[in-house]
């Protein structure tokens, strides 16, 4: 190792600069190669497993502004499955995507002339959406910001979001307040 110069004591010409040679430069972009290698598999995982959170915050959030958007506007509002058009999808098939509208005719579906007030775009490939059969296509909340079906009994479901490459699940429960949450839970079998 190359000592650095005293400007006091020594001359210029007999002080030896410090730096790296270039067979030491290659050796360190060669160890970081190794270590980027080893830590890329573990960079996919955690950004599979931020994509599935990510989708679940989607849809509570557009829960929560269905519920805001009730009690703003005092009329109902609805979330569902989206189809063609910016249509409800009888399917229910939420991995299309979903909508939040205003329901002004207390249908269940959105018609023509009723107000959309946000349309979500469909999962990325490899998300899995499941929801419970009380919530299968619709779910709306009524002018108190409570939850309430066609019929104006109360609704609770749970719309479960996950993907073979992770562990763990993330799950929106609505309770029969209509009140949304999130929470974690561990993926057995992916649908």
């Amino acid at each position: 190792m190359n000592r650095p110069c005293k400007p006091s004591t020594q001359r210029r010409d007999k002080c030896k600069l410090q730096g790296l040679t270039l067979l030491e430069a290659l050796v360190v972009m060669a160890v970081l190669a190794v270590l980027l290698s080893l830590a890329a598999p573990a960079m996919t995982g955690m950004r599979a497993r931020h994509q599935l959170q990510s989708q679940a915050e989607a849809f509570l959030d557009s829960m929560v502004v269905a519920r805001s958007e009730a009690l703003r506007r005092q009329q109902r509002v609805g979330v569902c499955a989206r189809g063609e058009s910016d249509s409800c999808d009888a399917s229910a098939r939420w991995h299309q995507g979903w909508l939040v509208f205003v329901d002004s005719n207390n249908s269940g579906w959105r018609e023509a002339g009723e107000v959309l007030i946000e349309a979500r775009e469909a999962v990325p490939k490899g998300v899995t959406v499941s929801v419970t059969n009380t919530v299968k296509t619709y779910y709306a909340y009524n002018s108190e910001g409570r939850s309430a079906s066609v019929s104006g009994a109360f609704m609770a479901g749970t719309w479960r979001f996950c993907s073979t490459t992770s562990p763990q699940g993330w799950q929106v429960v609505a309770n029969a307040l209509g009140k949304p949450r999130i929470e974690a839970y561990p993926v057995a079998q992916c649908p």
